[in-house]
């Protein structure tokens, strides 16, 4: 029998973020859409959790998807939300969001609420983690800080 994976908590400060959008006609050969439409959020801040890291910067990517509108993912089966892998400047992640989540999330971040990005998923194995779980937060409950804190020692 497979063991069980560990789940462990990453918390990332937000110290910056950008958004990039992108609109094209599609020029691929087996086209499903005439159009090409790209957006993604790019969250950047310091790894409060996994002392012993090479780099404490994390880069979050989060990338608006049709596919996850809440009437269009009840016949997806996900293994994950996103992954978060070990890059040379610290750890970058990419994490699929409900298209629908994307404007009240930058209305969040242009009013300057959001503090934190709180995510849960395996530990990393092979320089990677899958992810299955994201909140954005104003704060840390008393239960993150405690996880934040057992972390870093």
């Amino acid at each position: 029998m497979k063991p069980r994976e560990e789940i462990v908590d990453y918390i990332v400060a937000i110290e910056s973020w950008d958004w990039g959008y992108s609109f094209s006609l599609n020029l691929e050969r087996r086209r499903i859409d005439p159009y090409h439409e790209f957006r993604h959020l790019q969250i950047k801040g310091q790894l409060l959790t996994l002392a012993g890291m090479k780099s404490d910067q994390a880069e979050i990517s989060l990338l608006p998807s049709f596919d996850l509108k809440e009437e269009r993912r009840k016949d997806l089966t996900p293994v994950a939300l996103g992954s978060l892998t070990v890059g040379p400047d610290g750890i970058l992640g990419n994490i699929g969001i409900p298209w629908d989540a994307l404007t009240p999330i930058l209305q969040m971040l242009i009013a300057g609420r959001f503090k934190f990005v709180l995510m849960r998923g395996s530990r990393f194995r092979h320089r990677s983690a899958r992810l299955n779980s994201l909140r954005l937060e104003t704060k840390l409950t008393e239960d993150d800080v405690s996880i934040a804190e057992e972390a870093t020692g």
